[in-house]
């Protein structure tokens, strides 16, 4: 099984330290982790603010679409947290999954695209996996944070990046694995079944990290991150 990661020559890459992660990834976890750090200072009602404010609240873009809240005056807290809620995270344990996740699957990724590109599939990915929440739990009170949406985003830009198709072009860096090819497939298989099991089980509600698994976002992500990276890989010149 091929597998790939950086965009540059393998005698260029063979130099690098095996685990220095691009200065984008640790730029975003630093991100991640000042805002928890600011989180855990606040007031309880403090806090309420900020997840009525920041988190993804289905029940709360409901009433914004259908002009319950103010159009103009809710319109960048209800679009904006689509984003925003990627940088809250509920507890310690809930930050360290989701900086570990970033860490893996992000220096792959940023080192295939470079750190605007990679970036943009931050960006699109979060977008994808919060869209997916928001309709899936349509109306819902249940609100969704965290930036596992995005990181799952990143795994499925990482299946496309790691399998290298046999039959393609030749030239550095390689071609993106094909979608529908088997190892991208079957890699999505599994991603899927185990966001089913945990998410539709509740297996880790007060298991592992005491946080809910907000499974529609995490396919949401995945699924965005798998078919739109093309779109965002070194190879075009849309976005330098």
């Amino acid at each position: 099984m091929g597998a790939y990661i950086d965009p540059r020559s393998p005698e260029h890459e063979a130099r690098e330290p095996m685990l220095r992660s691009p200065a984008v990834v640790n730029i975003c976890i630093a991100v991640l982790a000042l805002v928890h750090a600011g989180s855990q200072l606040l007031s309880d009602e403090q806090y309420q603010w900020v997840i009525a404010n920041f988190a993804l609240i289905p029940q709360k873009i409901g009433m914004w679409l259908a002009g319950g809240l103010g159009f103009y005056e809710y319109a960048l807290a209800v679009t904006g947290s689509l984003f925003t809620h990627a940088l809250l995270h509920a507890n310690l344990e809930h930050l360290i999954a989701n900086t570990l996740w970033l860490l893996a699957a992000g220096t792959i990724v940023a080192r295939r695209v470079g750190p605007a590109r990679f970036l943009a599939i931050l960006a699109v990915t979060t977008l994808g996996a919060a869209l997916a929440f928001v309709l899936a739990q349509w109306g819902s009170q249940d609100y969704a944070i965290g930036a596992s949406g995005a990181t799952s985003g990143l795994m499925g830009c990482v299946f496309r990046v790691v399998f290298i198709d046999p039959k393609g072009p030749p030239g550095w860096p390689p071609p993106c694995a094909p979608l529908f090819s088997h190892r991208v497939l079957l890699a999505s298989a599994v991603f899927v079944a185990i966001n089913l099991v945990f998410g539709l089980s509740g297996m880790s509600a007060e298991g592992f990290f005491s946080v809910a698994v907000a499974w529609e976002a995490h396919l949401g992500g995945y699924f965005t991150g798998l078919v739109l990276f093309p779109l965002f890989d070194r190879r075009r010149t849309w976005l330098s």
